[in-house]
């Protein structure tokens, strides 16, 4: 499944060269994210920073945006430190390496604009498939191994997705900011991340 992302995401941006402007365009876009998974992990992880590519297609009243993305939440050291700080320890004695979390994902959305003077808001809903994975995890003391955790392959799980943004027509392209909620339906309690987007579509 992790396969079919990867080559769908590949043919969004090699379609780009077979279509003409007009009601089918293309873009590229950049991701910062928060997530939010079940604990044990919770506390471990925040931001995240990604990018990927989209195909906008036009109908009448309300677009459809097919897009894939990558996004990488690295371990937030700091938070582990407080931790470690707040028990006694002396935090600047530990060294993390790995243990980072990457979503592949897959998504159609409805797109439905309001245009007004100089920008357009809109407002945008959809689902797809991401594909979850965590790195091998080490964690040393004063240059010791003390920890080693095998990561977790890719598991590839439902998502919806739900989120605002607007639209800023220049003279050969459109520049949009995004900020999406998106929910992923893994095992047990459910994993959800924030990104928001900056991106432009040609």
């Amino acid at each position: 499944m992790r396969r079919t992302l990867l080559l769908s995401l590949l043919a969004i941006g090699l379609s780009s060269s077979a279509l003409a402007a007009g009601p089918v365009r293309f873009g590229l876009h950049g991701n910062a994210a928060f997530l939010n998974v079940p604990e044990p992990l919770k506390e471990a992880y925040g931001f995240g920073y990604g990018g990927g590519a989209h195909l906008d297609i036009s109908l009448l009243v309300l677009s459809i945006r097919v897009s894939g993305d990558y996004i990488s939440f690295p371990i937030d050291e700091g938070k582990f430190k407080a931790i470690l700080a707040a028990g006694g320890l002396n935090a600047s004695d530990f060294q993390f390496d790995g243990g980072r979390i990457g979503i592949l994902s897959f998504a159609v959305n409805g797109k439905m604009g309001f245009p007004v003077p100089v920008f357009s808001p809109y407002i945008t809903a959809g689902a797809g498939l991401a594909s979850i994975s965590v790195s091998d995890l080490s964690i040393r003391y004063q240059g010791q191994p003390v920890v080693s955790a095998t990561g977790q392959k890719a598991e590839t799980k439902f998502s919806i997705n739900a989120g605002v943004g607007a639209d800023l027509d220049i003279i050969v392209a459109t520049l949009f900011i995004e900020a999406k909620y998106t929910l992923i339906f893994t095992e047990g309690e459910s994993s959800s991340y924030v990104p928001v987007t900056l991106g432009i579509t040609f």
